[in-house]
């Protein structure tokens, strides 16, 4: 893993941290921020992520780059690695046992420490009611219990606490890592925007929950020096990595557009050395 520099001017021990929010499918969208961060000479050094961001964030502090974690989606059907469950007596409509197989077999890193670089990640702790940071231990766990969201998916049991997405508290946590960072990049795929199509119970489900997490993000965004934000990755639905191709160029794009006006000589301080 990469270590700590007490070096750099302004004693913050990363250059560069990243906050990625939850976003289903539209977590995608990180990839391509992330390749634009690289191009603009902004690699990231630490992360934090929920959900959606957890599971990208692992994949590239495993060392995997943006364009390997995009091919990897469009070779993976969602439903191929979760299992039809009965909604009463599982908790939820689908368990991802699979999908947690196939994590551990992609990731070369089973634990945190085994990472390339720090890595915090969050999930909603559901016995006492509150949100839990991850940065140490088994990962693939860490992430399935970040990633878990109720009602869609089976609550993820560690030990003797039952977890699910972490973003029911903070669907974008950026302020766990702003101490240890020069410049902090929040990522945000799931803006709120007018909807004109809801039918079904799903699409009513992913409304309500999408409505209920949005104002954690708001004193998150409030400590980034950077917030991306590609608004039209907001049309695509929770599930829709068939669409991998298109959500990670909206992602590159927007990431693009943000850090061309933005003066990043006001951050020249931090980011030397």
């Amino acid at each position: 893993m990469m270590t700590e520099n007490d070096n750099r001017k302004d004693g913050k021990p990363y250059r560069v941290g990243l906050g990625l929010s939850g976003g289903g499918a539209k977590g995608i969208a990180h990839l391509g921020i992330i390749k634009a961060l690289e191009e603009f000479g902004l690699k990231p050094e630490i992360i934090s992520g929920v959900s959606a961001g957890a599971i990208i964030g692992a994949l590239y502090a495993d060392g995997k780059t943006p364009d390997e974690i995009c091919a990897f989606f469009k070779e993976t059907s969602f439903f191929d690695y979760v299992n039809i469950a009965v909604l009463r007596k599982r908790g939820g409509i689908m368990v991802s046992r699979r999908f947690e197989s196939m994590l551990k077999g992609y990731l070369k890193a089973k634990t945190f420490e085994e990472l390339s670089m720090p890595l915090v990640i969050n999930a909603t702790e559901l016995t006492e009611g509150r949100n839990e940071y991850f940065s140490s231990g088994s990962l693939v766990e860490k992430i399935i219990a970040s990633t878990t969201v109720p009602i869609f998916l089976t609550p993820k049991v560690i030990g003797d606490k039952v977890y699910v997405d972490g973003g029911i508290f903070n669907n974008m946590p950026c302020r766990v890592i702003r101490d240890r960072c020069s410049l902090l990049v929040g990522c945000h795929v799931n803006p709120i925007m007018r909807e004109d199509k809801i039918d079904g119970m799903f699409d009513v489900a992913e409304r309500v929950y999408n409505l209920s997490i949005q104002s954690s993000t708001v004193p998150e965004k409030q400590v980034c020096d950077i917030v991306i934000e590609p608004i039209k990755a907001k049309r695509f639905g929770m599930f829709e990595i068939a669409r991998t191709q298109e959500i990670f160029d909206i992602g590159y794009e927007a990431a693009v557009e943000t850090l061309k006006v933005v003066d990043l000589t006001r951050f020249r301080h931090g980011l030397e050395e």
